[in-house]
Formats: C-alpha cells, structure tokens, sequence
C-alpha cells in the first residue's frame, strides 16, 4: 500500500464490511472505511504489556492525511513511553462526573454517618449551590481550584453558605481520592473561608420578661398555639437545642427522675436534667405522642421560625434574635448564676469545654460594670508620686 494521501483516502469506497487502507510511510497509521462511508484515521500499536490496541487519531473529514500522521506519531510516541493512550482515552470517556461523586458521597458518607439535619443540608448545597455553579457532567478529575475559587466568591453575600459549599466539597474531594475517582490532589485545599461574624445576641432579664408576656398575649389572641409558648418557654429554661425539644416524645420524660432522655441528639444519647419550672411547663402540657405537638393529627411542631418572627416583633426583641439565641441566653445565665464552665457545657451538651466560652457573655450592663471597675482602680493609680505625698 502506497503513502496515504488525501486523494487515496477520498477515493477509498466503503463495502459490506469494514475496510482498512494502511500507510506504508508510517507502519501502523491507516483508515477505517466503514460500510456507512464514514472514514476516520487510527493507529494500530501494542503496548508494553503486549497488548494490541487500535486507536481513533480523528475523522478523515476533520483533518488532513498529514496532520493525521503527525497526530498518529504523537501516539505511537506515547505507547513507547509505556503509555497506553487508547486506555486513557477510554478511562476519560467513563471517567465520574460531579453528578455521580454526589450520589456515592451521598449513599456512602452522609446518609450512613450523618444526622438527618446534616443529610438535608449536604443535599441542599448539592442541589441549589454546587451542581449548578460546577455543572453535573463536569469529570471530578477536571475541577481545579479556581473553580472552587469561583463558587465560593459567587457566593459572598451567603459567607457561611459559602464555607458550608467547601467544606463539602473538601470531604467529597477526599473520598473521590480513596475511590480512585480524582489524583490531581483535593482543589478545595488553600481556599481560604470567609470570616463569620459571631452572633452574641442574647436576652436581658427585662427582655425575658417582655417575651413571656408577648407568649401569653398571642396564645390568648390565637396568633400562636399554647404548643408554640410551651417551646420557646422550654427552650430559653433548659437550653436545649431546638430539635431536641421540638422532636422530643412524651415517653421520653422520666417524671420521677425529672429528666429528658435523649435516645440520639447532635453529640449522641443525653440525659437532660429538668429543673421545676421545665417539668412544671411540661405538666400542663395534654397527654400525647409528642412534647411539642403540631397542628396535624401524629406530628410534632415544625416550622417554627415564622411565628418565631411574630413572637419577635411582639415581644419587641432584636430583629436577628434566633431560636438558637434561647440557647445562648440560657448559657450565659447560667454562667453569672455561677455555673462553672464544665457544668454549663454539661448543661447544653457540649463535648468540648472551648464550644462553651461562645456561651458565656453576660449582659452588656454587667460588661459595662466590669469595664468601669477595672478603670476606676486603674486610673487611681495614675496620680503623680508627688501628689499622692502630698495628700
């Protein structure tokens, strides 16, 4: 067979089986002519391990017989490096896409290992922040840092949505490694997170008092269930996260013992001491399934951060006051009643002593005190030597 020239490879007819046409210039370059009339260029090499391959270099219609050649050199050059470029180019073909690395992330990390908040928060940034921003059939081998970069800067005016984004990304990352799915190292390293701003927002004993009477007002008016008060009440008394006492069960309680027993909550069992006032809540509240009960028949209360809003402006609280703040508030009460820090951590559920200093504020008014204290001593101290001989 002659050289390969663009004039041989048009006149090639195809017939009722694939043909080939080999370069007698370049010893295995030729063309498939294949009974449809489509021509493409390829390679035939062995590799090291002595296996034949037969490479596609490109279509006959897209490139010349001389590119093509020069192409084809390019692979056989490859192959006697010890690479195995039709492999290559077939691992990339079925290489994992971003889409696949969240449904394994998903089946085989969180949904095992994770709480089910944690679940629904992992398939939310999924969903509305990291697929559409990175695209489902990106490879999880071609995402680079400064895709990583590009998510989480879209994502400045939600910080903590952001940092959330990579962190995920950051552990999924770690596993597509152990899996075999990514070597080109974990993008989300060096990405540096945004800073949060930490909320220290909690309630003043005045303002205690005007969220009690704002409760009693609106479940009086029917803006609120009594199981609404009966919630916010017990979560500013025991501390208690949220979901802790708003997905509790009434068997839960041991009456005798004055306890709540947790038989799972964010940092696993826990056995919650109730003081008085909490069992005294609990006490009026009707016989049932759940502690907090919902306006459906068999389900606890959910949703609550809407009425939490009304309670809010009623009460004429701080506008970024969280349910969560109850438990702060909670906290660092707990703390000038001279709790030490281990007995408040004990309280919230804590494991580590260093979650529970974000606790421990104190009122502004008691900041204040302190800081004029300490500048009354300091500033006594500031007289001249001679004027205090004189005196």
């Amino acid at each position: 067979m002659p050289k390969l020239t663009k004039k041989i490879v048009e006149d090639a007819q195809p017939a009722d089986k694939d043909t080939w046409l080999w370069d007698s210039d370049l010893p295995g370059f030729g063309v498939r002519i294949q009974p449809s009339g489509r021509k493409t260029y390829v390679t035939r090499y062995r590799t090291q391990a002595g296996t034949q391959r037969k490479f596609t270099v490109a279509r006959c219609t897209d490139v010349t017989a001389e590119k093509a050649r020069e192409m084809a050199r390019k692979v056989f050059a490859a192959a006697a490096e010890g690479k195995d470029p039709a492999a290559e180019k077939h691992a990339l073909k079925v290489a994992p896409t971003l889409a696949e690395l969240r449904e394994r992330y998903m089946r085989e990390h969180a949904r095992p290992f994770k709480k089910a908040g944690s679940v629904e928060n992992d398939e939310a940034l999924w969903r509305l922040h990291i697929l559409p921003a990175l695209t489902e059939k990106k490879r999880v081998d071609a995402v680079t840092r400064a895709d990583i970069l590009a998510l989480h800067g879209s994502l400045a005016d939600k910080p903590a949505t952001a940092n959330a984004c990579v962190a995920l990304l950051s552990k999924a990352f770690n596993l597509a490694e152990l899996w075999n799915w990514r070597t080109t190292g974990n993008p989300c390293r060096q990405v540096k997170k945004f800073k949060i701003r930490e909320r220290e927002t909690i309630l003043a004993p005045e303002q205690i008092g005007a969220l009690n009477v704002a409760l009693d007002d609106m479940v009086r008016d029917d803006e609120i269930p009594q199981s609404m008060a009966d919630l916010v009440r017990l979560l500013l008394i025991t501390g208690c996260r949220l979901n802790e006492i708003m997905s509790a069960r009434q068997d839960w309680i041991d009456h005798e013992r004055q306890l709540l027993l947790l038989p799972d909550s964010k940092v696993g069992q826990r056995r919650i001491a109730l003081s008085d006032a909490a069992m005294e809540i609990i006490a009026g509240i009707p016989k049932g399934e759940w502690l907090i009960a919902g306006r459906a028949a068999g389900e606890h209360l959910k949703h609550p951060h809407g009425m939490f809003q009304r309670i809010k402006r009623r009460a004429k609280l701080p506008a970024d006051l969280r349910p969560h703040d109850l438990r702060h508030t909670a906290g660092s009460i707990a703390h000038m009643a001279g709790l030490t820090q281990k007995q408040v951590a004990t309280m919230l559920g804590h494991r580590q002593l260093s979650t529970t200093e974000r606790y421990l504020h104190g009122f502004a008014t008691d900041h204040a005190r302190a800081v004029a204290t300490v500048g009354n001593v300091i500033s006594a101290n500031f007289k001249r030597p001679d004027a205090q001989l004189a005196a």
